[in-house]
């Protein structure tokens, strides 16, 4: 059996990701897209395609949407197609802020409709190993955690760079390391953040944020995203006992490429995978009945949570 998927939104992440990804999955279909550029529809091919998103919300042959649309859009969008009846794979960030994603959370359990945030990173074969061998054991207790995830963004006209749809640093690439955390400690994690800083660029968002916090009372988090940085992508996690750290591929977007991990003085080799398959696959899954993890709602609430505070502590 395969879910009739429809896609809201057909940006880059749709058309070069998440459609390979459907056409490959065992359990997907790529049955409807809808976009204001109805051309951007048709390139991807649907058995259907629509210039109005609610009109792809109330096609009964849609099972579950995709949405990738700016982020202050996300909340209103996906509140609609739940209380629709469709499953939900909304794109990271969940929401703009806490309030926004909390409210959401109740819409997905008051319509019985499933909702999941699209962090693809964390179906990935090597962050999975890495969190067993941390629950093993294997390099103790965690004492230190490195994330960045910096780059040279120079598309001044992206929605990125408007604070009033969403835009900056800390919302685009913040969601990986925070659930980084989540990953590694659940939404029970209690973080005390120690410092943050942020570097406000002439159109409103932060190009730059970093900072440092506590988890847990005694392991010390490090990260750094940056719009302005030159390109890096790291995980290095030092314990007690001995450290892991993310080698070749990048740390958090790793797409059909090999990569590396090395605990202690192992490594462990992957061979090239598609994540965003394995997130869809997951989620066609769950909504077919089938046993399957997805990030729980508490977890996605945890990272809103720290991004809230994160921003309030860097724009004073």
């Amino acid at each position: 059996m395969s879910v009739n998927w429809g896609f809201i939104g057909a940006g880059v992440v749709a058309t070069k990701a998440l459609a390979p990804a459907l056409r490959s999955a065992s359990n997907a279909n790529l049955y409807a897209v809808a976009s204001r550029d109805i051309s951007k529809a048709l390139n991807l091919s649907p058995s259907c395609v629509y210039d109005n998103y609610d009109e792809l919300i109330n096609d009964p042959k849609v099972e579950a949407i995709y949405i990738s649309l700016p982020n202050n859009v996300h909340a209103s969008i996906a509140s609609r197609a739940l209380m629709a009846g469709k499953a939900v794979l909304c794109e990271k960030p969940l929401t703009m802020n806490y309030q926004e994603s909390e409210e959401l959370i109740r819409v997905a359990k008051a319509s019985n409709s499933l909702l999941v945030e699209a962090i693809w990173f964390r179906w990935h074969p090597r962050l999975i190993k890495a969190c067993e061998q941390i629950a093993a054991g294997v390099i103790g207790e965690i004492t230190q955690i490195d994330a960045a995830f910096t780059y040279v963004n120079n598309n001044k006209d992206n929605y990125r760079f408007d604070p009033a749809l969403g835009g900056g640093a800390l919302l685009d690439l913040g969601p990986y390391p925070l659930h980084l955390i989540a990953s590694l400690f659940g939404s029970e994690a209690r973080v005390e953040l120690l410092k943050a800083n942020q570097d406000i660029g002439p159109s409103g968002v932060d190009l730059v944020t970093k900072g440092s916090a506590l988890i847990n009372g005694s392991v010390r988090f490090n990260f750094n995203l940056s719009f302005v940085g030159q390109l890096s992508q790291e995980i290095s996690i030092s314990g007690s006992k001995g450290s892991i750290k993310f080698l070749e591929g990048a740390a958090f977007t790793n797409w059909n490429e090999p990569s590396t991990l090395l605990v202690n003085d192992e490594i462990y080799s992957f061979e090239s995978v598609d994540a965003y398959q394995l997130m869809v696959e997951a989620v066609s899954d769950v909504i077919l009945g089938k046993p399957a993890w997805i990030p729980p709602h508490s977890e996605s609430l945890f990272v809103m949570g720290l991004i809230d505070q994160i921003r309030e502590s860097g724009s004073k």
